[in-house]
């Protein structure tokens, strides 16, 4: 008589740990970011501005249209982004923490938000990311249920505090996964798209191979393509020869860095665990590596035909994606987010306790980083992988 009840008793944990866990994280997110826009409008190597990551894109913006105009003739720089742009966030000797960490065929999304004044710009960019990435997700069949706990979890209300990425390009990244067995050319220009954010898609090679996606590959070649030949266009080879010589390196001191003199809280990678937990840069970097192998190799099983059903497989993929990936923060959970909701939806009730955690840890990461000086996500990485494999084959 007791093992009925016990599915029941699975549902009310879960019910508890989310009615508890989400509006103490929704309220202290909506405080921090009450708090962060009453700062300083200006950004100097001592602050950010007000909107956070957002504020740097808004800069890139501006310096890249300044650099454009100036590339063509055409009128000088932006008095508004002289005035709240005080360190130049594309300059030789940028701050390691403020220079502008993207490739150039970025500037295509951060130059049209800088049009607008940047407080403006800032919601803008927010409506924008959960209209499109809800688009995304409809078009590839998620149910609404689905979709709102994805866009509204604890990882996407971080990256809405950030003005970050993640949203969008997790919307995307999930997109791809679902299209591309149905609709290889829509999954491929995508795909190109996802570049401006290339470690997310570091395991479509593997997919190409297995699923023989031709079509995919030369429709992602092509948006890439389009995207760097666009950039250089605009900005010249001198902002591609930037990115390669200051800005891509800034990235990997800064990820070598003692935690003693940077700890970053919000990593979610291999690399980020190994180094919390007293590894090398050296050594953290070959436990990286073998990480990203095994999830490669994991993934080109996995997408074989008849394997896995089109969901848990996308909700794997995503999982590895996060292993293999060797750089990344909890901004980049919003689709690890959006994966665990849609498997909730197809899971036993001990396992929807599970999932439940799975989608609370996408926001709480940071705070059990700064507790236990430890960058423990990609266990949990791990757990929701095992979770998709059990679930692979439910419709």
């Amino acid at each position: 008589m007791s093992s009925p009840a016990r599915p029941r008793y699975s549902l009310v944990l879960a019910a508890a740990l989310l009615l508890l866990f989400y509006p103490i994280f929704a309220a202290s997110n909506a405080r921090l970011m009450l708090a962060m826009h009453n700062g300083p409008e200006t950004l100097i190597a001592a602050h950010e501005l007000p909107q956070s990551d957002f504020g740097l894109f808004w800069c890139a913006g501006k310096g890249l249209a300044a650099k454009a105009a100036q590339r063509f003739g055409l009128i000088g720089p932006d008095p508004a982004y002289q005035q709240i742009c005080q360190l130049d966030v594309l300059a030789n000797d940028a701050p390691q923490a403020l220079a502008w960490p993207y490739p150039p065929p970025a500037g295509f999304v951060v130059l049209p938000l800088a049009v607008l004044p940047l407080p403006l710009s800032f919601w803008v960019w927010r409506v924008l990311c959960l209209v499109l990435g809800g688009w995304l997700l409809r078009r590839s069949g998620l149910g609404w249920a689905v979709i709102v706990a994805g866009l509204a979890s604890p990882a996407s209300l971080h990256d809405m505090t950030g003005g970050q990425n993640g949203t969008i390009t997790g919307a995307m990244l999930v997109a791809i996964l679902l299209w591309a067995p149905i609709r290889p050319r829509a999954a491929g220009m995508l795909a190109g798209l996802l570049a401006l954010k290339p470690q997310l898609g570091i395991l479509l090679p593997a997919i190409i191979w297995r699923r023989s996606g031709l079509q995919l590959m030369l429709a992602g070649l092509c948006t890439v393509l389009v995207l760097v030949l666009g950039s250089l266009v605009l900005w010249g080879p001198e902002q591609w020869a930037w990115f390669l010589r200051v800005a891509e390196p800034d990235e990997m001191r800064t990820a070598a860095l003692p935690f003693s003199r940077f700890f970053p809280a919000a990593g979610i990678t291999v690399y980020d665990m190994a180094h919390s937990l007293g590894a090398a840069p050296r050594p953290a970097w070959t436990v990286q590596l073998a990480a990203s192998a095994v999830a490669l190799a994991l993934t080109f099983t996995v997408w074989r035909e008849g394997v896995m059903q089109p969901v848990p497989r996308m909700a794997l993929t995503v999982c590895l994606t996060l292993l293999a990936m060797p750089h990344g923060f909890s901004y980049d959970l919003v689709g690890f987010s959006i994966a665990m909701a849609a498997l909730f939806f197809r899971a036993r009730p001990w396992e929807k306790l599970l999932l439940a955690a799975l989608w609370l840890m996408g926001g709480y990461t940071i705070m059990l980083a700064n507790y236990t000086g430890l960058l423990l996500f990609p266990l949990w990485t791990a757990c929701g992988a095992g979770l998709a494999w059990r679930l692979r084959h439910t419709g």
